[in-house]
């Protein structure tokens, strides 16, 4: 089990998950969580993420809008995350002291959370995320969503510019919030390599979180045929051959998910073009 610490971020609350040890410096993990989803329920996620070389960051930034909570990515949310890395790395009683590298950053998000970075990676306008411009890291090295679309009713039956940011969409065979044709569908629209499509047989909205249906979220009332621990086992693995692929520049890695494609086995079936 990673150790975690929370800490106070541009005014939120975020949850730190990382390896109680490490080989070679960390890379930054944002998580987008879902509506109405605590971020504690992407522990068991998060802990396994954090093994293939990560600091994943779980912040809670829930703004109150006319008719309904919406998660927004903050125009300062990376540059705060990376601040707050950095301090971490170079202070001598830390428990990340000397082992992050702040300068490698993923996006990763699950349900209206996955739904924000899309728009965020696209600049679709999908979702309100902030007044005035914006404009992604340098930093920002890859994404990974769970569970999120890009609406053709918000944004039209179009190409997805995702400006060669290698991606990774996944989903649930079961999920009912966040249809596995449709996440399929914003897939295909993706204009350009590295991407990657990944279904999980049997889990629904929420194989990504620690229970089914967490409480105050959603229902997604079709259940999951599969033990929660193999969907997050399988998400969790593949999220971080992913991310050490195209963030950590892991060349095993690499070579591994081009080996795997087109493949599947009874839980998890792999397309995409790297």
């Amino acid at each position: 089990m990673s150790p975690l610490t929370s800490q106070s971020v541009g005014g939120m609350t975020v949850t730190l998950h990382y390896p109680a040890a490490s080989d070679r410096p960390l890379a930054l993990a944002v998580f987008l969580k879902g509506l109405n989803v605590a971020p504690s329920h992407y522990s068991y996620y998060a802990q396994r993420l954090a093994q293939y070389g990560f600091v994943v960051a779980l912040p809670d930034p829930i703004t109150r809008l006319p008719r309904r909570d919406e998660l927004f990515a903050s125009t300062g949310l990376f540059e705060d995350l990376q601040a707050t890395l950095r301090r971490e790395g170079n202070r001598v009683d830390s428990p990340l002291f000397q082992r992050v590298d702040s300068e490698r950053v993923a996006l990763l998000g699950h349900s209206q959370g996955g739904i924000v970075g899309l728009d965020a990676v696209v600049n679709a306008s999908a979702v309100s995320l902030m007044s005035g411009d914006y404009s992604l890291p340098s930093q920002l090295k890859a994404a990974v969503f769970y569970g999120s679309v890009l609406d053709v009713e918000f944004i039209g039956d179009r190409p997805l510019n995702h400006h060669d940011l290698p991606m990774a969409l996944m989903v649930g065979s079961r999920d009912s919030l966040m249809p596995a044709a449709e996440v399929r569908d914003t897939y295909e629209r993706l204009q350009n390599p590295p991407k990657l499509y990944l279904e999980v047989e049997g889990a629904n909205h929420y194989g990504i979180t620690n229970v089914n249906n967490p409480p105050q979220a959603p229902l997604d009332p079709r259940l999951p045929d599969i033990p929660q621990e193999i969907a997050l086992e399988n998400l969790a693995r593949w999220s971080g051959v992913f991310l050490r692929a195209w963030v950590l520049e892991d060349a095993i890695a690499r070579a591994y998910l081009q080996q795997m494609l087109g493949t599947s086995d009874p839980v998890v079936s792999l397309q995409g073009e790297l």
